[in-house]
């Protein structure tokens, strides 16, 4: 199971960044590291139980639908749904390896804490893709379709607990950078940092609909895909 190597690779990143040295960090940036980590460790430990109930879901579903005929003739005859599955735990593969690069590289100071956030959105996508992939043809009341439907929100409880974090990273960021007493400046100093303050606001705004426009087209091609 290719989709099950990946995650036993990104456990074992994971697992590589814990015990890395951290000389020269402060404590607040080891409190930054650990609980990074300790999330990310979360949502890999989520996935890998995901996977194995994706894996025993898939093979109840073959053996209830073949009948007489073999494996590889049920996989031909239901080739979309195959497909389909085969994609779904790939993305949730790809997306979590994502994820540990991010987050990696936010402890190293490469990329930026929206990136992870981003990226374990991004690892929920898959996951809810995964188990509606597998709905497609799980047996009513299927027991193992359950496990799955429960560890995907194993999975996206561990998804919101990293962003929580990340979040409570960002805010403490922007604390620091933003602590400017407005009270104690001079009238036209003032009107200037409102006014550049306001320009900020208008390109972030057309960068925002920019990017969304963009975004909406890359949509389009992944969707005709």
């Amino acid at each position: 199971n290719k989709a099950a190597d990946a995650i036993n690779a990104a456990a074992e990143r994971l697992a590589k960044l814990k015990s890395k040295p951290k000389d020269g960090y402060s404590t607040y940036e080891l409190r930054i590291h650990d609980s990074i980590l300790d999330a990310a460790i979360a949502v890999t430990n989520a996935i890998a139980r995901l996977i194995k109930a994706a894996t025993v879901t898939q093979q109840e579903i073959v053996q209830a639908g073949k009948g007489t005929s073999s494996k590889s003739n049920f996989y031909k005859k239901n080739n979309r749904w195959t497909e389909g599955l085969i994609s779904a735990a790939k993305a949730v593969a790809s997306s979590t390896n994502t994820l540990i690069e991010t987050a990696d590289g936010v402890l190293s100071g490469r990329n930026s804490p929206e990136q992870l956030i981003v990226a374990s959105n991004d690892v929920a996508a898959s996951t809810a893709q995964l188990v509606a992939a597998s709905r497609v043809k799980a047996g009513f009341m299927s027991k193992s379709q359950e496990s799955l439907e429960q560890a995907s929100k194993a999975v996206g409880a561990a998804c919101r607990a990293l962003v929580r974090q990340v979040q409570s990273m960002i805010k403490d960021r922007d604390s620091e950078d933003d602590k400017v007493d407005y009270a104690k400046l001079g009238a036209h100093e003032f009107k200037v940092r409102e006014m550049e303050q306001q320009v900020e606001i208008l390109q972030l705004e057309n960068n925002l609909a920019a990017a969304r426009q963009r975004l909406g087209e890359m949509r389009k091609v992944s969707y005709q895909e």
